[in-house]
């Protein structure tokens, strides 16, 4: 996972830096040494959220221990479906559809 930081004034950061450090800045003795390591730490919720994004991420788009028995079921002529139910969903996709462009 990539973070990145937008529209950062480096002139800002080395003045907290320098407030949290009583002035002083670690590892050099000028605020403009190429040497300054530079450090970041995430809170525990956002290791967490990074985690399951990356979990997400590597799991597979087609469930099949889901679609395998109704794909068994299609091909030996097992699965049926009311066309009431079918009926049903349409209208309430299209009911909730307006109400959200309201």
């Amino acid at each position: 996972m990539v973070t990145r930081i937008k529209s950062v004034n480096v002139g800002q950061l080395g003045r907290i830096s320098r407030k949290r450090t009583g002035g002083k800045t670690s590892g050099s003795t000028s605020s403009t040494s190429s040497a300054r390591a530079d450090d970041a730490s995430f809170s525990p919720g956002a290791r967490t959220m990074g985690m399951a994004n990356d979990a997400i991420n590597d799991a597979p788009d087609i469930r099949a221990d889901l679609v395998e028995p109704i794909r068994e079921a299609v091909a030996n002529g097992r699965y049926q479906v009311s066309s009431l139910d079918v009926a049903d969903k349409i209208l309430r996709q299209i009911i909730m559809e307006r109400k959200k462009s309201l």
